[in-house]
């Protein structure tokens, strides 16, 4: 598996196909090889996709003291300049969209488009992420350390929904109906603020229900037809 060097690390990645980048992004306690059903739908339609090890997940190991989302947004907009063929095009699973949204708010000029799914502007509350991955006490350690309170991932999301009103990009959200982690007001208060932005809401599904959902392969194909690559 390659690396590139990002920071205080080396950041492992898996390469597919031909044709312009898409940086897909993992969710948490996931790691890039599990982003392949993504993958193969973009390579088949002609994207060559490159798939990190996020800090602290897979191959990608984590020497700081914490994951918190914007360490782990500079780690993307680093990567991304690294890899040297910004402008790319960017899709994000869960936390994968979360970072996405943040690295291009800080640096929209990296990016062609993005595609958000199962995610959001905000961290999941702490009702919701008991009803995702259970209480804290009987969480499965890598769940607890990604998902810690005061170092782990969900630190960090403090952008009002307002604030992406400043991203230009082609932007498709997709949310499922009954997400655990994420409701639908706050996809609709994303949608609302983007200026080139996209919906599409998969009905009768949870988050993990959006994985191969065939709706989601479909609006994938609709927004690539559409964006300038």
């Amino acid at each position: 598996m390659p690396t590139l060097p990002v920071h205080d690390l080396d950041m492992h990645y898996i390469e597919r196909g031909e044709g312009p980048t898409m940086l897909a992004l993992h969710a948490a306690t996931a790691n890039g090889a599990m982003m392949g059903w993504l993958a193969h739908s973009f390579v088949q339609d002609g994207f060559n996709v490159v798939s990190p090890d996020l800090r602290g997940h897979g191959e990608t190991t984590n020497p700081a003291p914490d994951l918190h989302l914007p360490r782990l947004v500079g780690d993307v907009l680093e990567f991304a300049y690294q890899l040297g063929r910004t402008p790319v095009h960017g899709v994000g699973y869960s936390l994968g969209g979360a970072l996405l949204l943040y690295a291009a708010l800080r640096q929209p000029d990296l990016f062609r488009s993005l595609i958000i799914l199962g995610s959001s502007y905000r961290a999941p509350s702490p009702e919701r992420l008991i009803k995702a991955v259970g209480p804290v006490e009987e969480r499965e350690e890598a769940v607890r350390r990604v998902f810690d309170p005061e170092t782990g991932t969900v630190v960090g999301w403090d952008k009002p929904a307002e604030a992406f009103k400043a991203l230009p990009l082609p932007t498709l959200i997709i949310s499922a109906d009954r997400d655990e982690f994420s409701g639908l007001a706050d996809s609709l208060a994303l949608y609302d603020a983007l200026p080139n932005g996209e919906l599409l809401v998969v009905p009768h599904t949870d988050h993990l229900g959006l994985v191969r959902h065939p709706l989601v392969y479909q609006g994938l194909r609709d927004f690539c037809a559409r964006v300038p690559r």
